[in-house]
């Protein structure tokens, strides 16, 4: 999913915090920029909300999936 507002993709959701942090982390030590849509109201509200979207800039977005698949870390459903 595109973002127009911010020039991003979502490449991935999860259903919990530190899943999500874990794969942020992964991404940024790699040098990819991210961001975790979502995570302000993940926080106040988790029981409501639909997860956590993890998004980077359309064009890391092949490099960032293929990190992701190849650490261990699966998707979850949101």
């Amino acid at each position: 999913m595109y973002d127009r507002c911010m020039g991003m993709i979502t490449i991935r959701y999860f259903g919990n915090m530190s899943e999500a942090l874990l794969a942020q982390g992964c991404l940024d030590s790699a040098g990819i920029k991210t961001f975790l849509a979502d995570e302000n109201l993940a926080r106040v509200e988790w029981p409501v909300t639909r997860g956590l979207r993890l998004q980077v800039n359309a064009e890391d977005a092949e490099t960032a999936i293929a990190l992701l698949e190849n650490s261990g870390l699966e998707d979850s459903d949101a």
